[in-house]
């Protein structure tokens, strides 16, 4: 394990050095960064930024959303209650990553290598959004301005601004990318653009790059016209905005298993990967209803039995709940090779289901629902049920709700996305626990204490503008 690239990246104002698995010759001494190729920067950003939002989504999407329930009395995220740690994670792992992106992007533009430039941009708005959605209004034009610049106060950013400018990259890196030649340096762990073995691979990339965009402009149609009129442009241009056409073109880093491009969790004991998690009753109980031929891949059973536990139980109940056998997080999902998304070719689906119900474009709603609902599950490797489309639950009744319940199992361990779309939708709709009556749905995570002295000023004009800087602060596109 090797220092990545240090910098004193003013984000946060804060001095990090992240610790990476680096797979190309990518240099600590900024100084050398001026003749770096941009290839060489982009698996050490794809391997940190899937296992950024792995961590995100074992620890506190799950947590959120009612996919899994800890039983211990210090992990408290299902009753609404965080520890400070959880604020700094993505704020303090994210940005050293962009910092990478950035010179990457630079680096290709020194060399004038558009595909380059193009991929960086697409990761630039993938790893901007995680961070958007977390905390809201953040520092962007003035962000990462460490060496040689040292930029210390840094100005936030609104989340509109912030959200406009990530769909005009990814436009940009749309009409940057040359398909019909690879990427010039390094190698590509995601899509394989690095060589032309079955075809130039490019290609893929610019179809993440417009599937990302129509997650970015879903996420915030409700609030913007010229979103949703963006939305229909790339729906009725295929040509002009090629998307992803399969689960083959799915965006998922998939871990080789050989060290060190394995799944950060392969390694891990069993009781860090389940030993104090088990499903939840929500979780499980749709599952069992539907009779999902994903459970055995995702949950263990007890006694024969698929069984889940009520989330945000009381302290008081702790040891009675824990007591209780239950299911857990199979320990092959810890070693999986699926489990490093980026953005699945279902989501896709289901955006589209979803533009159609709500008159932003035209179609049959019902059939994108339904390529939804089977790329979903044959993305996990198992066969859907030539009747699953057919039982109680699941046979397509065009309501928003229905449609948000499968894209939520569909979103399964892809970083912050479940917890983010029931924020946007309010769906699907969770049970809420006896220790949480009362208090409201957490909306977004509190920015690091250390901004309030570091960053003092300029924080303090965030809160303002964000209305607070709560667990129950809205983010501006939210319902």
């Amino acid at each position: 394990m090797k220092q990545s690239l240090l910098y004193l990246f003013l984000a946060g104002s804060l001095l990090l050095a992240s610790c990476t698995k680096n797979f190309n010759s990518v240099y600590s001494d900024p100084e050398a960064l001026k003749n770096t190729a941009a290839g060489l920067f982009l698996n050490d950003i794809l391997y940190d930024g899937v296992n950024a939002g792995l961590y995100e989504a074992l620890n506190v999407n799950n947590e959120l959303t009612q996919t899994t329930v800890n039983q211990t009395e210090t992990v408290e995220i299902h009753r609404y209650i965080f520890k400070t740690s959880v604020f700094d994670y993505s704020w303090n792992t994210y940005y050293p990553i962009l910092n990478n992106v950035k010179d990457m992007r630079a680096a290709a533009k020194r060399d004038k290598q558009p595909n380059e430039e193009a991929v960086s941009l697409v990761l630039w708005a993938w790893l901007y959004e995680n961070l958007l959605d977390t905390y809201g209004d953040l520092p962007y034009d003035q962000a990462l301005q460490g060496y040689p610049n040292f930029q210390l106060q840094n100005q936030f950013n609104r989340q509109d601004y912030v959200y406009q400018d990530l769909v005009n990259k990814l436009d940009t890196a749309n009409n940057l990318f040359n398909t019909a030649v690879t990427l010039e340096s390094g190698s590509d762990y995601l899509y394989t653009a690095t060589d032309t073995t079955g075809g130039y691979k490019t290609i893929k990339w610019k179809k993440l790059a417009n599937t990302l965009r129509l997650r970015l402009l879903m996420r915030v149609a409700s609030k913007s016209s010229d979103a949703r009129a963006q939305i229909n442009i790339i729906l009725s241009n295929p040509t002009k905005y090629p998307l992803m056409a399969s689960n083959a073109e799915t965006a998922t880093l998939r871990y080789s298993g050989v060290a060190p491009f394995v799944n950060p969790y392969a390694t891990a004991r069993t009781i860090d990967w389940n030993g104090s998690r088990s499903m939840t009753q929500f979780f499980i109980n749709n599952l069992k209803s539907w009779n999902d031929p994903r459970m055995p891949i995702w949950c263990t059973t007890t006694s024969g039995q698929y069984v889940g536990l009520p989330s945000g139980f009381a302290r008081s109940e702790t040891d009675s709940i824990a007591a209780i056998p239950a299911s857990t997080l199979t320990t092959g999902l810890a070693s999986s090779s699926l489990m490093g998304q980026i953005m699945q070719y279902a989501e896709l689906q289901f955006i589209i289901a979803e533009a159609i119900q709500k008159g932003y474009t035209q179609g049959n709603a019902q059939t994108y629902y339904e390529a939804g609902v089977k790329a979903a599950i044959e993305y996990w490797g198992a066969t859907m049920p030539s009747d699953f489309l057919t039982r109680p639950g699941v046979k397509y009744d065009g309501t928003l709700q229905q449609l948000m319940l499968q894209k939520y199992y569909g979103l399964f361990f892809n970083d912050m996305q479940q917890w983010a779309e029931i924020r946007r939708t309010g769906f699907p709709v969770l049970p809420r626990g006896d220790a949480t009556v009362g208090k409201t749905y957490p909306t977004r995570l509190q920015y690091p204490l250390l901004l309030q002295t570091a960053n003092a000023a300029n924080y303090k004009q965030a809160v303002i503008n964000m209305g607070g800087d709560s667990t129950t602060t809205k983010l501006w596109w939210e319902q």
